[in-house]
């Protein structure tokens, strides 16, 4: 099993691509390829005080090539959004991210998208440049969380036209470890939400 089945799985999974809010694609996709939902446990934060160390640990997958993690993040501040990195390991390269996300649909506003139009890259979800691709490199990350936090216009540049935002802080929760075979089982198997 590669990361790349366990991109594959996902992407083929239609209740998971259903998604339309933003908190439930933390708590779905740890369902589909731990089998349970997993808890936000720790305080890990990135902010501008420590901003590149922080990164760097935020970023760091202690696992191996044949084992993969859901990593949760949180941005919070003039709004907040919830996204997952998928961290993996891809042959010449190291490891290597995928970002999955969904913007939930407020009533009243046109914003909002499911985690299909985020991969597909159909508005108001972001475009190829800045929104989904199947391999993200640590440089492509760290640039994305630090944008975040010190440009005005990144919150719409990753998310989408979503309305302008700027990011105070973000929270991040790294489910544990786990091998790919079993993580691609899951997620194949997976059909309904968790609750």
């Amino acid at each position: 099993m590669t990361g790349e089945d366990l991109i594959r799985a996902i992407n083929n999974n239609t209740t998971l691509m259903g998604l339309k809010n933003c908190p439930g694609v933390p708590a779905q996709m740890s369902c589909a390829v731990y089998g349970k939902v997993q808890d936000d446990v720790g305080n890990d934060v990135i902010d501008n005080a420590s901003m590149k160390y922080q990164i760097e640990q935020a970023l760091l997958f202690r696992g191996d090539h044949s084992q993969t993690a859901v990593w949760h993040f949180l941005i919070t501040g003039s709004a907040v959004h919830h996204f997952v990195v998928i961290p993996w390991y891809k042959q010449s390269v190291g490891t290597v991210y995928t970002v999955f996300m969904a913007y939930e649909h407020k009533k009243g506003d046109e914003y909002g998208y499911s985690v299909d139009k985020y991969v597909k890259h159909i508005n108001p979800a972001p475009g190829e440049i800045k929104g989904y691709k199947t391999v993200w490199t640590a440089n492509d990350l760290s640039t994305m969380l630090s944008d975040l936090l010190t440009k005005s216009n990144a919150w719409e540049e990753y998310f989408g036209n979503v309305g302008p935002a700027q990011a105070d802080i973000i929270r991040y929760y790294q489910y544990k470890t786990t091998a790919l075979s079993s993580a691609v089982s899951n997620v194949n198997q997976y059909k309904e939400l968790c609750r």
